[in-house]
């Protein structure tokens, strides 16, 4: 069955079960990084991501795509995986996407934490980063057009003054709000329906989706918070049970 059309979208009481379960996971291995990050004297994204694939292993889940824990001027690059030793005071990326080796279900979530004080440009970016995030939510429901809660969410970061320009290959060039604010996630970590500016997706019933506004900026680094969130009949459910709290 097609999975661009919403009928093969939906995902089954049992999917969600598989989804959560890898949800769960990926909790988990935050939790643990965080920890790490917050307690080690010289912390490093090499040994962070070593900490991640450990507990990923423990829970039967494994990490064909890899996972970010990038840190200072490389968090503004979001596809960057991070390496070196990670300093205080900057923000680091962690943006965790596993999936089930038993079920197959991936599950996905992003958060971006700062060892000590943040800067006040951090704070700032930071607080309407996730301002947008909560607006995008809100807006979840059957039959809203994808292309309209990422045009909500630009729009937003417009009007606060955050300049988006630059091309590049995988963004290296680009600053700003530079990608999607979402993307479906299932049997496979990118799938249908793609929350875009041209998308032509609606969301449906079922749908399980991320909603993850970013901002990168090369002097300040970047900031990305990402959920995973359940179409419901009403609205939607946050599958992500992790806080969001920049300083550690």
């Amino acid at each position: 069955m097609d999975k661009n059309t919403s009928v093969g979208r939906r995902k089954s009481d049992r999917d969600l079960l598989y989804i959560k379960d890898t949800q769960k996971v990926t909790e988990l291995a935050m939790e643990a990084v965080v920890l790490y990050l917050s307690s080690a004297e010289k912390p490093t994204s090499e040994e962070a991501h070593k900490i991640i694939d450990e507990v990923l292993k423990d829970h039967d889940c494994e990490s064909p795509h890899g996972h970010i824990v990038a840190g200072g001027a490389q968090s503004a690059k979001p596809h960057e995986i991070g390496e070196g030793e990670i300093e205080k005071g900057v923000p680091i990326v962690i943006d965790i996407f596993p999936r089930s080796r038993t079920t197959g279900y991936f599950a996905d979530m992003s958060r971006t934490v700062c060892i000590g004080q943040p800067s006040d440009k951090l704070q700032k970016m930071y607080h309407d980063v996730l301002s947008l995030q909560l607006l995008a939510i809100s807006m979840i429901k059957p039959g809203v057009k994808c292309s309209e809660i990422h045009t909500a969410v630009a729009d937003h970061f417009k009007k606060a003054g955050y300049v988006t320009s630059g091309k590049g290959e995988e963004f290296r060039f680009a600053e700003g709000f530079v990608h999607s604010v979402g993307h479906g996630v299932g049997l496979n970590i990118h799938e249908a329906p793609y929350l875009g500016s041209e998308s032509v997706d609606v969301l449906c019933e079922g749908d399980v989706i991320t909603i993850e506004p970013g901002l990168y900026y090369k002097e300040i680094g970047g900031v990305r918070l990402e959920d995973l969130l359940v179409v419901t009949s009403e609205g939607s459910e946050n599958l992500t049970n992790y806080p969001k709290n920049i300083s550690i």
